[in-house]
């Protein structure tokens, strides 16, 4: 089967290309460097040089195919210009889904983010919770933009779901920033993590493997419109951090954080931006989010997809092995 997939050069989208192309399946990549060391190299693998805000470029990597799976995007706490986010996540997925009409594609997988479902209470949030705060990232509007798009051309005759995780991490060729592997690879390095005070704050983490499966599980078994969350385990972060520790036999420290010590650090990231361009790791827009539970129920996607979780002592010992590894450091 030719499939066609976007992002394939990230964290997510590398695993997911290697074992798609690893099943026999032909898989048509785009890339706006086809020569990045992140790449999926694989002889199934036909890499097109191309950009999804362009639509021609698209429509000649997604000639023949019969499926897609639009994993790209532009995954940022903060940019300079914010319609450098909304071109990518938005328009591009307009793109996207223009092409994949027009090729007439079996199927179409969409992956979005939790974080467009937001933070919870009490209760794990699930597909169909309203949101009960409004959007503290433009990443994560921008993905809400998305999904809209998806759902409008699912009820226009185009057969497309959405997939939604929430904080990824485990093995992967691919390093993130934003991903869950780097706090983790800090504190193994450095013995000593950050969380917000209270450590009680609770959030989900998922196993990358886990959600690569889940990808495939919606393609084969979702329902045309419909949103699924590929979630993991929902746990405070201090639980989180303490049992990396006990895993991995690291003494190191978990250090809480009050929101004014966060706001300052914020404050001085952005000035240490105007001085050397470096990008920001925090912003006054995210701490609302860093101090606050992010839980969400994959009840829904295990029940219709069969999705299945790996344990989180299992998934970080993994991860741990992983992340220890010099060709990582």
């Amino acid at each position: 089967m030719k499939i066609f997939i976007t992002g394939g050069s990230g964290y997510l989208g590398h695993p997911l290309c290697m074992k798609l192309a690893a099943q026999g399946n032909s898989i048509h990549l785009m890339l706006r460097d086809p020569q990045s060391v992140f790449a999926p190299r694989h002889p199934n693998i036909r890499i097109f040089k191309g950009d999804i805000n362009e639509r021609s470029q698209v429509d000649k990597a997604i000639a023949g195919c019969s499926q897609v799976y639009h994993t790209a995007a532009a995954v940022k706490l903060w940019a300079e210009d914010p319609d450098e986010i909304f071109r990518t996540n938005v328009d591009g997925t307009a793109n996207v889904l223009e092409s994949a009409r027009n090729e007439g594609v079996s199927r179409f997988v969409f992956t979005s983010t939790c974080g467009v479902i937001g933070p919870c209470i009490h209760e794990p949030m699930t597909e169909s919770d309203p949101r009960i705060a409004g959007f503290s990232l433009d990443y994560e509007l921008s993905k809400k933009m998305a999904e809209d798009l998806v759902f409008l051309y699912a009820r226009n005759g185009l057969d497309a779901l959405v997939v939604s995780p929430p904080k990824i991490y485990g093995p992967g060729k691919v390093a993130q920033k934003y991903n869950a592997n780097a706090p983790i690879s800090w504190f193994l390095k450095n013995r000593i993590a950050f969380i917000p005070s209270p450590g009680s704050y609770r959030t989900c983490f998922a196993f990358i493997d886990d959600v690569v499966n889940g990808h495939l599980l919606a393609m084969e078994r979702g329902k045309t419109g419909e949103k699924y969350i590929l979630g993991g385990v929902n746990i405070s972060y201090y639980e989180f951090f303490d049992l990396i520790r006990k895993i991995s036999h690291n003494r190191g420290y978990i250090i809480q954080l009050s929101k004014y010590k966060v706001m300052a650090w914020a404050i001085l990231q952005k000035m240490n931006y105007a001085i050397t361009g470096k990008d920001l790791l925090f912003t006054n827009k995210a701490i609302n989010r860093f101090f606050s539970n992010y839980c969400f129920s994959s009840e829904k996607a295990v029940r219709e997809l069969g999705y299945q979780i790996t344990p989180v002592e299992e998934a970080l010992k993994q991860t741990i092995h992983f992340l220890n590894q010099p060709i990582y450091a």
